[in-house]
């Protein structure tokens, strides 16, 4: 079940994003300086200013959050996270379309976002294509789906 993320979903959300986080090999190769300076970004006090500025989802099955989704005003998804125990599932894949329908409803013509090198054949998989490459962040691909 999809529903709106809550301000008590807060813990539940830091636990799947820092665990998701921490099972993404290929963009930190266990480099514990690089999983910190990602960990301490998303903190609990950010995290809360977050859900109230911008649109966010929870995946939830059998009362438990296994998924989460941010998005702003513009489209553009700022967060996607699914718990590495519940990859593979659907879940991710879930959240994505919820947003793309939101933004159909809502008018938009593309959402866009960041993707890591882990999570760009999923979203390449859904219709997102390659707009260019972070400069910042060398794992960072910016990508833009267009909607009918």
């Amino acid at each position: 079940m999809i529903r709106t993320a809550q301000i008590q979903d807060i813990p539940d959300i830091l636990q799947v994003i820092h665990a998701s986080i921490r099972s993404c090999v290929l963009d930190h190769q266990h480099q514990e300086s690089q999983i910190q300076i990602c960990l301490e970004h998303i903190s609990q006090e950010n995290l809360l200013l977050w859900l109230l500025y911008n649109d966010s989802w929870v995946h939830v099955i059998n009362g438990y959050i296994l998924g989460f989704i941010l998005v702003n005003d513009q489209g553009k998804i700022l967060l996607h996270y699914v718990s590495p125990d519940s990859q593979q599932q659907g879940i991710g894949k879930s959240l994505l379309f919820h947003v793309i329908a939101h933004a159909q409803q809502q008018k938009r013509r593309k959402i866009t976002l960041d993707s890591t090198q882990t999570a760009l054949a999923f979203y390449q998989k859904y219709g997102f294509e390659t707009r260019q490459r972070g400069i910042s962040n060398k794992t960072l691909i910016a990508l833009v789906n267009y909607l009918a």
